[in-house]
């Protein structure tokens, strides 16, 4: 039987190490400026001689001769069905140890729609921390998460808050909670077109009708290293001209935070979970309590705002600044 090429003697034409909150990933792949490293911040970007944690290896033109996986993800990508409702041509994949194998067409979509994800996942499941799907920014020495749904505004509060200083930028999208402490992920900002976007200073995204923006571009201030929680907010945009902030009861706060938060939930991860789990039930049921736990917990010891808010007016703007800056106290 004919023996697969061993992957170190591939014909590589992107090779680059990236900081994904505490891991560090190497993307190799045989497409030239692979488009999946549009998606990391150019501050993501490590040296090359770093010593990645985890591999990733994309072969569109390349097949590597491995066998696929037999988890329900690995199923999933060979029938063509990505992330929940995300299509596309089948994808084979391939992991041993900390090195997983994509071979298919355009795989730039699945490197941050799940990869990405996947890894961050995997991460808090074998160290004890959360992964969340959150924006975060601060004022002073302490976190604040911004949650919600899709369209609920996470974004635009951010950029009203963070594009002139007033408040420090931590991450758009994701998060990792250990300790008491939020460490974001140095992602770009897939951004619909408006006043505060820069065309030309942006790059396409896979939506067609958005851009990518990077935030060590667009902003001037940054915090990389992790800072304690002090505050949730849940973005909850309704109407123009409208500013509604109310403190919410704390196990009210955690529900929901719970269900638009936690990446395992947010993300339907739940097979990915049980895949690492083995495929105990068992096992799964105890790592999802400890998740839970601990969300609820951190949730439940610091104060969480329902925000309403349009951020685009200067007096909307100001009054969630001073609530930033007091930590979320009053």
């Amino acid at each position: 039987m004919t023996q697969p090429p061993p992957l170190g003697s591939l014909c590589l034409c992107t090779d680059q190490v990236v900081r994904i909150g505490p891991l560090t990933l190497r993307i190799a792949s045989d497409v030239a400026d692979f488009p999946a490293l549009h998606y990391f911040s150019r501050v993501a970007r490590m040296p090359d001689a770093t010593v990645p944690a985890v591999e990733l290896w994309c072969l569109s033109h390349t097949d590597a001769g491995l066998s696929a996986d037999t988890t329900a993800r690995a199923r999933n990508f060979a029938s063509g069905c990505y992330v929940t409702d995300h299509f596309g041509e089948p994808v084979r994949m391939s992991s041993s140890g900390n090195r997983i194998v994509l071979v298919g067409e355009h795989l730039e979509r699945l490197v941050c729609p799940y990869v990405v994800k996947y890894l961050l996942l995997r991460h808090a499941a074998t160290t004890g921390g959360l992964f969340l799907k959150a924006a975060a920014l601060s004022a002073g020495e302490g976190a604040t998460l911004i949650v919600g749904r899709g369209g609920g505004g996470k974004s635009v509060l951010v950029t009203g808050l963070c594009r002139n200083g007033d408040a420090t930028f931590i991450t758009n999208s994701h998060v990792v909670l250990a300790d008491g402490a939020v460490q974001g992920v140095a992602s770009t900002m897939p951004m619909r077109p408006g006043p505060w976007l820069d065309q030309t200073a942006s790059t396409a995204a896979l939506d067609p009708g958005e851009r990518l923006v990077d935030p060590y571009d667009a902003f001037p201030r940054h915090a990389r290293a992790a800072m304690p929680l002090r505050a949730v907010w849940i973005a909850d945009f309704r109407a123009p001209g409208e500013h509604d902030v109310q403190l919410l009861p704390p196990e009210e706060a955690a529900g929901i935070v719970e269900q638009f938060a936690l990446g395992l939930n947010a993300y339907r991860f739940e097979e990915d979970l049980l895949d690492l789990c083995g495929g105990d039930y068992r096992a799964f049921s105890a790592q999802y309590g400890r998740m839970r736990a601990q969300l609820h917990a951190a949730v439940t010891t610091c104060p969480t705002y329902r925000v309403r808010s349009d951020v685009q007016l200067t007096a909307n703007r100001d009054r969630l600044l001073h609530l930033l800056c007091d930590g979320g106290t009053s």
